[in-house]
């Protein structure tokens, strides 16, 4: 039997790799490329004769190496587990949060992007965006999730 039939076996009933499991194998990575870093800064500093510089990166050598262990053996152990609906619930949750904070940095780059010509303000009662072209004066506006109408200057 070839190893990829094997393999195909291996993780019948398994989750198998999904963003999140992606998303954790990255930081993992990022962790430990960061660890040889600090390692190799901890090495140039003693050799310069700074013990307590080459202390705090020895230090955060060992931080970032145990967070990106910690996060390595997690992902493989969702990448392997057989309780599909939780990691599946779990991965539903991740996309969630990543799709809104994904949706934030839209808005902002939109933001940035009108910047000079239009005006970004929250409505005082229910926190609505709120958006209005700028160099008009005060103006009367009315939100359009609550119906609030205040003044402001744009």
């Amino acid at each position: 039997m070839k190893f990829r039939e094997r393999l195909y076996r291996f993780m019948q009933g398994r989750n198998g790799v999904d963003a999140l499991t992606k998303f954790m194998n990255r930081v993992s990575l990022v962790c430990l490329i960061a660890a040889v870093f600090f390692t190799f800064l901890s090495l140039v500093c003693l050799t310069h004769g700074g013990n307590t510089a080459a202390l705090v990166f020895r230090i955060l050598y060992y931080v970032f190496y145990g967070f990106g262990i910690i996060v390595m053996i997690l992902w493989i152990f969702r990448a392997f587990s057989r309780n599909v609906s939780k990691r599946q619930a779990e991965n539903t949750r991740f996309l969630y949060r990543q799709q809104k904070l994904n949706r934030r940095f839209a808005s902002l780059k939109q933001q940035w992007k009108d910047r000079k010509t239009y005006k970004y303000f929250k409505c005082p009662q229910c926190g609505q965006r709120i958006r209005a072209p700028r160099h008009k004066g005060k103006i009367r506006v009315t939100c359009s999730k609550c119906s609030n109408i205040f003044i402001t200057k744009t």
